[in-house]
């Protein structure tokens, strides 16, 4: 990672608390989790202010250096056209990960690319947005994910409460296995089997 990826990380890093932002480790895990599987397709879901994205963004392009057919690409979804959606636009560009990144403005799950507008099938799906919604993001997108692909959903243990029945939900799914990683707020990491 350059000096000003992480510099920029570094300062977007201190505004957690007011954008929501995943902790610093859980970006090193979905670094880390991209890069060692080569994943070239990821979707996000809550984007923010682009703090996650940056960290998913960064590991696409490292994926870059040696995938010799497509381009790896996140695709990331935010509502907040106010604030949050323009906040990322500015951080992705001063980061320089631009040409991986497709913002998405609108609400998911409707936003989610269809087969023909975007990939067929996705790598890495996050969830970090609306937790009661938590149920119909997995539904629009636990058939899209590849084989050996991975949902990972952040807060898992931070709101617990209000993600009990996703919880109970996933852990039904049999075509993944999952674990609940003691990562920042807690991280659900599903695998597709």
């Amino acid at each position: 990672m350059n000096k000003k990826i992480k510099n920029l990380l570094a300062s977007l890093a201190l505004t957690r608390e007011t954008f929501w932002n995943i902790h610093e480790e859980t970006g090193k895990f979905l670094n880390l989790l991209i890069v060692s599987q080569k994943y070239k397709t990821v979707l996000e879901i809550g984007t923010s202010n682009g703090y996650s994205g940056i960290w998913l963004a960064e590991a696409l392009s490292q994926v870059a250096k040696t995938c010799k057919t497509k381009t790896p690409h996140l695709y990331t979804i935010e509502s907040n056209l106010k604030k949050r959606f323009p906040l990322a636009t500015k951080n992705f560009k001063e980061s320089g990960l631009s040409k991986y990144i497709t913002q998405i403005l609108g609400h998911a799950p409707e936003a989610i690319p269809s087969r023909s507008a975007g990939p067929k099938k996705f790598d890495l799906a996050f969830f970090d947005a609306t937790k009661y919604e938590h149920i119909l993001y997995w539904n629009a997108v636990k058939n899209r994910i590849n084989k050996g692909g991975t949902i990972a959903v952040d807060n898992i243990i931070s709101h617990k409460d209000a993600l009990k029945d996703f919880i109970k939900e996933v852990k039904k799914d049999t075509s993944f296995t999952t674990v609940i990683l003691p990562l920042g707020t807690g991280l659900l990491v599903s695998v597709k089997n």
